[in-house]
């Protein structure tokens, strides 16, 4: 028969009277200091019937039970409990850390999840039942013999237990103490929350705001798309702050991913500002010397190497000999468009200084909000490379098409749209003899189509990837766990990841520690963001919609943002 394990706490070092759970282990939580044990069962009886013990019935399993009066003594650098009650006669003592609730520490058989939506909705998923306390996010059997949640949850409810009996036996101390400068938090923030909040939502209106067909704003800018990730934040303070001031009996694997979660958004917050500040102050400070260089940029990459590498496949470049008129056709037309594009930028260089100088202003709000700003403008100075690019990828798709369907005729092929299939038919001679000369055409103009088309998708592409790179910055800006990360080096015990034995022969013995999270899980959002940018900018993919003729987009924002709403992450 193997031995009986009593979990016992390290700093239970002193005698009295000692209690805790004999289900489904004996699992001691604290000491009494009284003078009976009668005294000892009726502090026990009278807690178990309180509010705050009955929401915590559930995690613990049971109520607690007075074992008997116990003592400590030293053997070879170790503290031995003595028990004056009937013990099972083997006996393995295994020792654990009690850790008050303000700690945010607390054992965990599973690791610490910080996306806490998505444990909200798993524990609301499990059950119905409000728990408080309850610090695994899992449960097992209670009959496990060995660890399971409910001896889990009785570690981390010792002290919590502990404090509620001592304040019991001494009601002149108050289990929590208000101070007064959190009461003046209190009601200032009442004050300002429905400001924050009518803030909130008029930003989010305004950034959801329609506009052609079926887009909104923050669909196609930005820095809209930053300033209504402001907006989330601000609604996220708003609702976080009120759960975090009024804890009352929530899991604590919960209020420490809230907790974790609310301070990496400030802290992010904090260094966005900070960078910003230095970046506008930069931005301002040389305005003039930027705009002139930005100027001599757009002219000479933007407008004049274009206009060149045009004319330079105009005249048959590297022997390759295209179409003469279509290959004029469309370099003059190209050619006409980007100068067109270059006048209107003409007119908009003399406004360069102010522009980059309102950059400058407007990054104070962040470094977060230059980025964005830098990544529309690119899309702005961009705009005749798209409208050539969608223009000569028309023409390519539309003679890709065309030369499917001559291919279908060629083979005696016809689709069928009734059916979505392709069948067998039989088709006339001059339809043969028609299809034949159509390809004849075809075959003479795809090579200059496929040059024209090859440059300004290049172009696309270029430009896509630059935008890539500035969208997935401004996510790990936006949302890197850097408080976790923080708190991973600095106790790691906030953020558990499972539990594990080790012998300390100095000190007490066999010892339950907890093993911290993964970095995995601390990244999470960015294993996601990677799985989906991957995904996206697969260079199989991108190549297979070249040559298909499929217009290049950039993945859309809002995929690559990880949305703190709970009701937006559901959307």
């Amino acid at each position: 028969m193997s031995p009986t394990t009593i979990f016992w706490p390290t700093d239970l070092v002193e005698p009295g009277f000692c209690f805790g759970w004999r289900r489904p282990a004996l699992c001691v939580a604290g000491r009494l200091t009284v003078d009976t044990i009668s005294e000892a069962k009726a502090a026990v009886e009278i807690v178990s019937a309180s509010p705050e013990y009955r929401s915590l019935r559930n995690a613990c399993g049971e109520d607690p039970f007075i074992f008997g009066k116990f003592t400590c003594e030293r053997k070879q650098k170790i503290t031995v409990p003595i028990f004056h009650f009937p013990v099972p006669k083997d006996y393995i003592v295994v020792y654990y850390y009690r850790h008050l609730p303000t700690t945010l520490r607390f054992y965990s058989l599973e690791a610490l999840r910080l996306d806490y939506h998505a444990q909200e909705q798993h524990n609301a998923s499990v059950s119905t039942e409000p728990s408080a306390l309850d610090y695994a996010a899992f449960r097992v059997s209670a009959s496990s013999p060995g660890i399971n949640d409910i001896v889990v949850d009785q570690f981390n409810a010792a002290n919590t237990v502990e404090g509620l009996l001592q304040n019991y036996l001494n009601p002149s101390e108050p289990l929590l103490k208000t101070d007064t400068l959190w009461t003046i938090f209190d009601v200032s923030w009442k004050k300002i929350l429905p400001l924050l909040a009518l803030f909130s939502n008029f930003l989010t209106a305004f950034c959801n705001a329609p506009i052609l067909l079926s887009f909104v704003i923050k669909d196609i800018s930005a820095i809209v798309q930053q300033i209504d990730v402001r907006a989330e934040q601000a609604d996220f303070f708003a609702a976080e702050v009120s759960h975090l001031r009024n804890r009352g009996m929530t899991p604590t694997s919960l209020y420490s991913a809230r907790y974790i979660n609310f301070f990496n958004t400030v802290w992010l917050l904090l260094n966005d500002i900070t960078i910003g500040s230095a970046i506008g102050s930069f931005l301002c400070d040389n305005h003039i010397v930027l705009a002139s260089m930005l100027n001599s940029m757009i002219d000479n990459i933007f407008i004049r190497w274009i206009q060149w590498v045009l004319h330079w496949l105009d005249s048959w470049p590297a022997g390759l000999k295209l179409n003469t008129e279509l290959s004029r056709f469309y370099s003059q037309t190209f050619i006409d468009l980007i100068a067109m594009w270059g006048r209107v930028l003409q007119w908009v260089a003399p406004h360069l200084p102010a522009i980059i100088y309102f950059f400058g202003v407007a990054s104070w709000g962040g470094a977060t909000f230059s980025i964005s700003l830098f990544s529309d403008l690119l899309a702005i100075l961009t705009a005749h490379i798209y409208v050539c690019y969608f223009v000569s990828n028309a023409v390519y798709a539309r003679l890709l098409t065309t030369a499917g369907s001559l291919w279908n005729i060629f083979r005696g092929k016809r689709y069928n749209a009734l059916r979505n299939r392709t069948d067998t038919w039989e088709y006339d001679i001059d339809q043969l003899l028609f299809g034949t000369i159509l390809f004849t055409l075809l075959a003479f103009l795809f090579p200059t189509v496929l040059v024209y088309y090859s440059l300004f998708a290049l172009l696309r592409l270029a430009i896509i990837l630059v935008q890539a790179c500035l969208e997935t910055q401004l996510a790990f800006m936006n949302h890197f766990p850097l408080f976790a990360l923080m708190l991973r080096v600095k106790d790691p015990w906030r953020l558990p990841g499972g539990i594990y034995f080790i012998l300390e022969r100095n000190e007490h013995g066999l010892v339950i520690k907890s093993q911290p999270v993964p970095f995995s899980s601390i990244f999470f959002q960015y294993i996601r963001l990677s799985s989906r940018l991957g995904s996206h900018y697969n260079p199989l993919r991108l190549l297979r919609r070249l040559l298909a003729g499929k217009l290049l987009e950039p993945i859309p924002r809002y995929s690559i943002r990880y949305s703190k709403s709970t009701e937006k992450r559901e959307e």
